[in-house]
């Protein structure tokens, strides 16, 4: 019924529904309407994290029933949504032994997953599906939907409470799986002293440090959030090379490192903002000193697609937004910095090399 227009006849519609059978593809039609349910998937993606669903799955499947009384949903209403999201990838269901078990996508679901997105299938609920309702008025105003939502800024609101902040830093954390290859691709053979700004709990630079023994630090971020990085420098056994500052980017940063390194945060600020974080970089980064920026660049990387996914998510949560490879030329150049290469690596992050000049 949702696809029979005034002058659509009964065959018409059950062929606009079919597979085309020329090109063994889908209909546009139903293209189009997996496309307009993308919403309720997502939010049947919430549930089952929330409800632990995947993290039951690992050692391999099992009754839906079984799973759905540890997780404390009714088992009817279970099958029906793992039904549904097996045909996304994300378990596999089957109906005759009623049975589920993890798709090619469900471990991401997993908390202690590598790659884990669990978080921030949490974090959404309580942060963008709300905003997004109002992306039309952002398209109109270019207030962006989130400060429309909560009163005020999204990072302000965040700050606001401390669960809040948890959340996103949590999140934030599952993300790095999407930086890895981009930490990975790092020329960090000359460098003594990093910063790493905007680095929240220090998971990134943890890392690093662990890596490459010679490599000292310092995890810069926001006073209340740098707080979070201490626990996590210890636990990786690096908090005798990397130490914490609390500050505020675009009032200073920390002076006197041989490199800087901004990951995954340039994209949440508009250009007037990233001019002045740049600036600030560097007054305290002495000439010749590196710059490292791990970011989407638009139509380039192994997966251009997250660029453009994440630059519809700037539009209704920030007022930043995803650039091309010139917007980042002219960005560094204007703040002192030559660009000096575009480092593709195997993720959808690239590295942007720099020296201060």
């Amino acid at each position: 019924m949702l696809l029979n227009g005034p002058s659509t006849s009964a065959t018409d519609t059950e062929s606009a529904v079919d597979t085309d059978s020329a090109t063994g593809r889908r209909a546009p039609a139903v293209a189009m309407l997996r496309l307009l349910g993308g919403f309720q998937v997502s939010q049947a993606l919430y549930v089952v994290a929330r409800a632990g669903v995947a993290d039951q799955l690992t050692d391999g499947p099992r009754p839906v029933a079984e799973v759905a009384a540890a997780a404390g949903v009714r088992p009817d209403l279970l099958r029906r949504l793992v039904r549904t999201l097996a045909a996304e990838r994300v378990f596999a269901f089957d109906a005759d032994q009623d049975t589920v078990g993890l798709g090619r996508l469900g471990h991401t679901l997993c908390a202690d997953a590598a790659d884990s997105l669990r978080d921030v299938a949490l974090m959404w609920m309580d942060t963008h599906y709300g905003p997004f309702a109002g992306l039309w008025s952002t398209l109109h105003d270019g207030v962006p939907a989130a400060e429309r939502e909560f009163g005020k800024p999204l990072f302000d609101w965040l700050a606001e409470e401390q669960d809040r902040l948890d959340g996103f830093n949590a999140a934030m954390g599952n993300l790095l799986a999407l930086r890895k290859d981009a930490l990975d691709s790092l020329d960090l053979r000359k460098v003594h002293h990093l910063v790493d700004i905007g680095g929240a709990d220090g998971t990134a630079l943890a890392e690093l440090a662990r890596r490459h023994e010679w490599l000292w630090g310092t995890v810069f971020d926001l006073p209340h959030v740098v707080t979070a990085a201490a626990p996590v420098l210890r636990e990786a056994g690096v908090s005798d090379r990397i130490g914490t500052w609390g500050g505020d980017f675009f009032e200073s940063v920390p002076p006197g490192a041989d490199a800087y390194l901004a990951c995954f945060i340039l994209h949440d600020w508009n250009d007037e903002q990233c001019a002045t974080l740049l600036d600030r970089v560097r007054e305290a980064a002495g000439t010749g000193a590196r710059l490292f920026l791990v970011e989407t660049v638009l139509d380039e990387g192994s997966a251009p697609e997250v660029a453009t996914l994440l630059d519809l998510t700037m539009m209704g949560m920030l007022e930043g937004r995803e650039r091309g490879r010139a917007d980042w030329q002219s960005l560094l150049s204007g703040s002192g910095f030559r660009l000096d290469r575009v480092v593709q690596t195997g993720g959808p992050m690239c590295v942007l090399e720099a020296t201060a000049v």
